[in-house]
């Protein structure tokens, strides 16, 4: 430690260096639901209405509002479909049209 010290001093050079190790992800596990039903208007309701429905210590509510739906590849024209389309299935209007940003992400493949 002395050594380091001296070298401030002496040089006026700071030596340093960091060793850590690091993970990351969505975040708190209650911001998130994850589903392998198949996507469609119906289970995706249940899912953002399950969302903010959930609870926190002593049954308070956590104020959740989903807006952001993250899928595989493989299931990208589907979401698609169900966030920006007009229409739903019927011909009825989309009640889904906007209400979350979509993420694709081959992690999930």
């Amino acid at each position: 430690m002395i050594a380091k010290i001296a070298e401030v001093f002496r040089n006026n050079r700071f030596l340093y260096g960091v060793r850590g190790r690091g993970n990351a992800g969505y975040g708190l596990p209650q911001l998130a639901d994850a589903s392998r039903e198949t996507l469609n208007a119906t289970n995706h309701a249940a899912a953002r209405a399950a969302m903010m429905a959930y609870r926190g210590p002593g049954g308070r509510r956590l104020g959740i509002m989903p807006g952001l739906l993250v899928v595989p590849p493989s299931l990208e024209s589907a979401t698609r479909k169900l966030l920006n389309s007009e229409l739903g299935t019927g011909g009825e209007p989309n009640e889904w049209k906007g209400t979350a940003e979509l993420l694709v992400t081959p992690w999930l493949s």
